[in-house]
């Protein structure tokens, strides 16, 4: 496949997985694809330097960066695929890469689990990127248990 028709699979990924528009303006024309050796198939999505994203071999969904997550936090309505922590547990949260239910205080209600999920402070500054574990009806219906798994955190709010 040539380069122009691995961006544009990874732009229909992305429409899928985020809805419909993402695609083009998470990954403009210039963003690279870079192909797994093994399989040949999309791996990494770089624009620029900047890593955006991942394509995870299990499922073949994305699985964004922070630079990504900064990206889909400009092109998608708050508070879509994101969740507030309370700024009691910042602190919490930046260590243990985790978010518990109960240090939510907003969210998006349709989240499912395994959604990718932007991780802000009270004051909507993106501060973690990750996967949801629960859905966001449970959550709001007064749930415990470990609500995120954070794979990147941001550090001191630089990118």
């Amino acid at each position: 496949m040539d380069d122009l028709g691995l961006l544009e699979t990874i732009r229909l990924i992305a429409d899928y997985q985020f809805g419909f528009n993402v695609g083009l303006r998470l990954f403009p024309d210039g963003t690279i694809i870079q192909v797994s050796k093994k399989t040949g198939r999309p791996r990494y999505v770089l624009l620029g330097d900047k890593l955006l994203a991942t394509v995870r071999s299990a499922d073949g969904m994305l699985a964004l960066t922070l630079h990504g997550g900064a990206r889909l936090s400009e092109i998608v309505d708050w508070p879509r695929f994101r969740i507030v922590v309370k700024d009691a547990y910042l602190d919490r949260v930046l260590e243990m890469k985790i978010v518990r239910a109960e240090w939510i205080s907003h969210l998006d209600e349709d989240l499912v689990p395994y959604d990718e999920i932007l991780v802000c402070d009270s004051s909507k500054r993106l501060i973690g990127v990750g996967r949801i574990t629960l859905s966001g009806k449970t959550i709001s219906s007064a749930c415990k248990g470990t609500a995120v798994k954070i794979r990147e955190v941001s550090k001191d709010g630089k990118l």
